[in-house]
């Protein structure tokens, strides 16, 4: 949840439930992959955290990876990152980027499949994490163990470092997707 309710329930939090040994944390966006979750933690004892998002409840849609031959930049968006990321990929893609993105369900215990690295690994400018929450927690965790099996840097985008107020003045929300266009494009361009 965002937008004007302060610092308790803006955005996600599942960076607080990953350092808790043991557990599991999954972030379902689509009917699917609430279905998957729900199935998960029934045949399983360990502990779980969903990461939902207030965004995700109306949409119907299933999100697809898309991974480009020759691309420039590999997305691996998080939560309700994932729609946004969708929107600034089409951004891009219209300037004439090659941009692929990876969609990640699972947030911990986080898997870097193959398929995933090659991506990674093909893509000519490295990769980024986006997520909801702040990019020290999971976001880096997850760019760290990719770029320890990877060749590329894997960059990081989340909230801001600064505490969300009660009025949109103040907000703290997720990248939106012009910012996420916008950080990628000073990438590629070694401005970042």
């Amino acid at each position: 949840m965002e937008g004007a309710i302060g610092p308790v329930a803006g955005s996600s939090h599942h960076s607080l439930f990953q350092r808790m040994p043991g557990s599991k944390i999954i972030s379902p966006m689509t009917p699917n992959e609430y279905q998957y979750a729900y199935n998960e933690f029934m045949k399983d004892d360990d502990v779980y955290y969903i990461s939902e998002h207030r965004r995700s409840y109306d949409n119907s849609e299933e999100l697809h990876n898309v991974i480009n031959k020759n691309s420039d930049f590999t997305l691996f968006p998080i939560s309700i990152t994932r729609f946004d990321a969708e929107k600034a990929r089409l951004i891009l893609e219209k300037e004439g980027y090659k941009i692929n993105i990876i969609h990640q369900l699972w947030i911990k215990p986080f898997l870097f499949k193959d398929e995933w690295k090659e991506a990674l690994n093909a893509s000519k400018f490295g990769g980024m994490v986006l997520d909801d929450d702040y990019e020290e927690g999971v976001a880096s965790s997850i760019a760290h163990t990719m770029m320890i099996s990877a060749n590329k840097k894997v960059h990081t985008m989340g909230l801001d470092h600064r505490t969300a107020g009660f009025h949109p003045d103040v907000d703290n929300l997720p990248p939106a997707p012009e910012a996420i266009a916008e950080k990628i494009k000073l990438i590629i361009n070694g401005k970042l």
